[in-house]
């Protein structure tokens, strides 16, 4: 299990060592809503202010994701096998 951090309208760093089968714990810290959306459409992870959710990683490769609500909050995780 992983963990990304949202704080200050920032995704905090991608952990190293993902794997496919991975979970990823979101924990948004800020007053604002966030989510944390994969460019494939991979996972959707909608998350209300100071509040966490999930996802599990299903296949390998780099995947950027982003905040729907503010476009400008991105990110990237590198998935091995």
């Amino acid at each position: 299990m992983h963990t990304i951090l949202i704080d200050k309208m920032m995704f905090g760093p991608a952990p190293a060592g993902i794997r496919s089968g991975d979970t990823i714990i979101w924990v948004n810290r800020d007053m604002f809503k966030h989510s944390a959306t994969a460019r494939d459409k991979s996972f959707n992870v909608d998350l209300p202010p100071k509040s966490s959710g999930k996802t599990v990683i299903r296949h390998p490769g780099t995947i950027a994701f982003y905040c729907v609500y503010h476009p400008g909050m991105t990110g990237s995780l590198s998935v091995a096998r």
